[in-house]
C-alpha cells in the first residue's frame, strides 16, 4: 500500500484534497430535485393555479382589494400562510404537503384535502407509487355510509319564528339507489347562533358576526326539524348531476368539515355557499355569476334552474299542512273531538259512539293521529303518554277501514314567485300637493306583494326606501328608509295557537302640519293575534313605539298603540288590505296619530304589478289624505 501511494505522487493527493474541498463546500441539503419539486414546477409551468377547477376547490372569488380571495376564513383550510389570497402559493404548498411523513391516516393532507389531491392527481398525472401512502379511514366510512349516486336541492320554505330561516333555507341531499330518501344524507350550511330575536340576528348577520359551518347528517333529521317541528313545507328538486359529480361533492364536503366562513346575511349566506359546493362538482358552471347583490335562499334555486340543472320537482307538506288539510274537510264538532282525542281529553270509544257516519269517524281519527304526532314532536307530551294515545287512536281507526288519501292543494313553487328586488315608480297627491315617487326595496317580500310562491301573512323587507319630489314645493325628500320590517300574521285555529308579531325600524318623514315636516328614527314592535275567515286574515296588534329626532320635544317620544286589519285575496290577481291604527305618544313629545288606509295590488305577471294606496291620517287635529298609484317591477 505504501508503494502504491508513493507511486501516485503529490498530484493524486492534491486531487483527493480538491474532492474533499468540493464536498465540504457544497451547500447543505443540495440534492437532485425531488418528485414534489418536479410536480410543483410542472403545475406552475402549466399555470394550474389559474384553472377554474382549482379556484372553486379553494373558493377563490374576485375581490376589489386583493384580486382573488377565498371566501373561507378559517386558517386551517389553507396550507400556505398567504393561501387565502394567493392561489399559486396555496397550490405549491398543497402539493408539497402530500409528501409529508410526520402525519398519518385522516390527518394526512392526502386525506384531509382529498378533493384537491384527486384533482391534482388527474391534472399532473401523479405517480402514486412516489407519494407517501395514507389510510383515509374516516373518508372511506363516509363514502360507505352515503353511497352517493345522485343529488337533490332541498328548499324548506320560510319560518318566521326562526330568525335564521326567515327567507327559507337551502341544503343538498345525497341519494343512494339502494335505500329510501329519508335515509339519505343532507349537507347543510348555516350560521351558528342561539339568537331568537330577528332584529338582532339580522343586525349581527349584516356585519359578519356569525361563523357559518357545513354539516352532514341524516335527511330524516332535517325532515323532523323542518316539517314536524317548524311547520315548514319542503320542496325537493332533483339535480342533473352524474355519479362522478356527486362524489366530488362528498369529497369536497369532507375538506370543509369543521371549517368556518364568516356568515353574512345578505351575500355569503347558506344560498351563496351552497352554490360554491355545486361548482366544486361541476367547475365549468359559474353559478354565482348571475346572483344579485342581495342573495337569498330562493336565488339558489333560480341560479341552478337558469343553468338547466334542475330535474324533477316534488313537494313534501309539513305536519301542520297535513293537519290543516284534513281539518278543512271536517265539521267544527269533529275538529274539537279530534283535538280532545289527541290531548287525552276524550276516549276513542266515546268518539265512535258520538260520531255519525263512518267517513266522519275516519276523518276524526286520522286528524287525531296526525295531531298527537305533532304534539309529541313539539315536546308538548311525554313519550309514554304519546305512545299510549297514539296506539289507542290507531287501534280504533283500524276497525273503520283502509287508509284514505286526502287530496291536498299544492302551493305554487317558490321559483314561480316574484323577484326579491322591487322598484316602484308612482304619482300621487298629499295635503293638496302633487308628487312623484320612486321606491326601491332590495329584498324581500311585504304583505302587499303577490303571494304566489311565498308564505301568506309573512313579510320581511330590508332597506325599503322612498324618494318623493313635491311639485308644489319643488323639493326632493327622503320620505322613509325602513332598515328592517318583519311581520308574521299566523291564524289561530282549533289545533294551533301561534302568536303573530311584528317589528320595524327606520327613518320616517312625518307631516305635523301642512307643509311642516320632521324626520324621526323609530322602532315599533309588538305581539298580535289573527283569525282566518275563508281566505281572509283578520288581525290585530299591540304596538309600542319609540321615536327619536331633533324635531321632537326633548328629542324623543314614547308611544303605545293598537292596529287592526284584514288582508285578503279578492281574486287570483287582486289583493287588498284595509287597516286602521291609533298611537298616543308621551312621555317625550306628546302627540296622537290615528290613520286608516286601503291598499290594493293588481298583479299583471310575476315581474309587474299595479298598486293603489289610499290613506287618511290625523296628526293632533291636522288631517291629511295621501293617494298614490305606482307601477312595480320585481326582479
Amino acid at each position: 500500500m505504501r508503494s502504491v501511494l508513493r507511486r501516485q505522487g503529490p498530484c493524486s493527493i492534491a486531487w483527493l484534497l480538491a474532492c474533499l474541498f468540493v464536498f465540504l463546500s457544497a451547500p447543505a441539503g443540495a440534492e437532485a430535485p425531488s418528485y414534489a419539486d418536479e410536480l410543483v414546477d410542472k403545475a406552475e409551468t402549466a399555470r394550474l393555479f389559474e384553472r377554474r377547477g382549482w379556484l372553486v376547490l379553494v373558493h377563490y372569488k374576485p375581490s376589489i382589494l386583493h384580486g382573488l380571495e377565498s371566501v373561507i376564513d378559517d386558517p386551517i383550510f389553507f396550507l400556505s400562510k398567504e393561501g387565502k389570497r394567493d392561489p399559486k402559493k396555496e397550490m405549491a404548498e398543497t402539493i408539497r404537503s402530500f409528501f409529508k411523513t410526520d402525519l398519518e391516516n385522516d390527518g394526512h393532507p392526502r386525506c384531509r384535502f382529498i378533493a384537491r389531491y384527486e384533482w391534482l392527481k388527474t391534472e399532473l398525472g401523479i405517480d402514486e407509487s412516489k407519494v407517501p401512502a395514507a389510510d383515509c379511514k374516516g373518508f372511506r366510512e363516509l363514502m360507505d355510509a352515503a353511497r352517493p349516486e345522485s343529488a337533490a336541492l332541498i328548499f324548506p320554505v320560510a319560518h318566521m319564528n326562526s330568525p335564521a330561516s326567515m327567507f327559507g333555507h337551502t341544503l343538498l341531499r345525497i341519494d343512494s339507489t339502494s335505500r329510501t330518501k329519508l335515509f339519505s344524507y343532507a349537507i347543510n350550511y348555516s350560521a351558528i347562533t342561539d339568537e331568537t330575536n330577528g332584529l338582532f340576528f339580522a343586525f349581527k348577520g349584516i356585519f359578519g358576526n356569525y361563523r357559518g359551518f357545513f354539516g352532514i347528517l341524516p335527511y330524516y333529521e332535517k325532515i323532523k326539524e323542518y316539517s314536524n317541528m317548524e311547520h315548514r313545507d319542503i320542496w325537493e328538486y332533483r339535480l342533473d348531476f352524474t355519479k362522478e359529480e356527486v362524489e366530488r361533492i362528498v369529497r369536497h364536503i369532507w375538506e370543509l368539515k369543521d371549517v368556518y366562513a364568516e356568515y353574512y346575511f345578505f351575500d355569503e349566506n347558506c344560498s351563496y355557499n351552497l352554490l360554491l359546493l355545486l361548482e366544486a362538482a361541476r367547475p365549468e358552471a359559474d353559478l354565482t355569476e348571475t346572483l344579485p347583490a342581495w342573495v337569498i335562499p330562493l336565488d339558489t334555486i333560480r341560479a341552478v334552474e337558469a343553468k338547466g340543472y334542475l330535474g324533477e320537482r316534488s313537494f313534501r307538506p309539513s305536519k301542520a299542512a297535513r293537519i290543516r288539510g284534513i281539518e278543512s274537510l271536517a265539521a267544527p264538532d269533529l275538529k274539537m273531538l279530534a283535538s280532545g282525542l289527541a290531548k287525552g281529553e276524550r276516549a276513542p270509544e266515546e268518539a265512535v259512539s258520538v260520531v255519525g257516519s263512518n267517513d266522519d269517524r275516519i276523518k276524526t281519527f286520522d286528524l287525531a293521529a296526525e295531531y298527537v304526532q305533532y304534539l309529541y314532536a313539539k315536546k308538548k307530551i311525554v313519550k309514554d303518554e304519546y305512545l299510549k294515545r297514539y296506539i289507542e287512536i290507531l287501534s280504533a281507526r283500524s276497525r273503520l277501514g283502509g287508509p284514505v288519501e286526502y287530496a291536498s292543494t299544492e302551493p305554487a313553487p317558490p321559483e314561480d314567485g316574484h323577484g326579491a328586488v322591487r322598484l316602484g315608480v308612482g304619482i300621487g297627491a298629499k295635503a293638496g300637493a302633487a308628487y312623484n315617487n320612486l321606491r326601491l326595496r332590495p329584498a324581500n317580500h311585504d304583505l302587499m306583494d303577490p303571494d304566489e310562491g311565498y308564505l301568506p301573512g309573512a313579510a320581511i323587507s330590508f332597506l325599503d326606501s322612498e324618494l318623493r319630489y313635491n311639485w308644489t314645493e319643488r323639493k326632493l325628500s327622503l320620505e322613509d328608509l325602513m332598515f328592517l320590517s318583519i311581520t308574521s300574521i299566523s291564524a289561530f285555529d282549533g289545533f294551533f295557537r301561534p302568536v303573530s308579531w311584528k317589528v320595524a325600524s327606520g327613518l320616517k318623514r312625518e307631516e305635523v302640519r301642512k307643509r311642516e315636516h320632521r324626520t324621526v328614527l323609530g322602532l315599533n314592535a309588538g305581539p298580535g293575534m289573527s283569525l282566518k275567515f275563508t281566505d281572509a286574515l283578520i288581525y290585530g296588534f299591540i304596538e309600542p313605539e319609540v321615536k327619536v329626532g331633533g324635531g321632537l320635544d326633548d328629542g324623543y317620544a314614547l308611544g303605545a298603540g293598537v292596529s287592526v286589519g284584514v288582508l285578503a285575496p279578492v281574486s287570483k290577481k287582486w289583493k287588498a288590505r284595509l287597516q286602521a291604527k291609533a298611537t298616543a305618544f308621551g312621555p317625550g313629545d306628546e302627540h296622537t296619530i290615528v290613520s286608516a288606509e286601503l291598499n290594493q295590488l293588481f298583479t299583471i305577471d310575476p315581474g309587474n304589478a299595479l298598486r293603489l294606496d289610499i290613506k287618511r291620517e290625523r296628526f293632533d287635529g291636522f288631517y291629511s289624505n295621501d293617494v298614490n298609484m305606482s307601477w312595480n317591477w320585481y326582479f
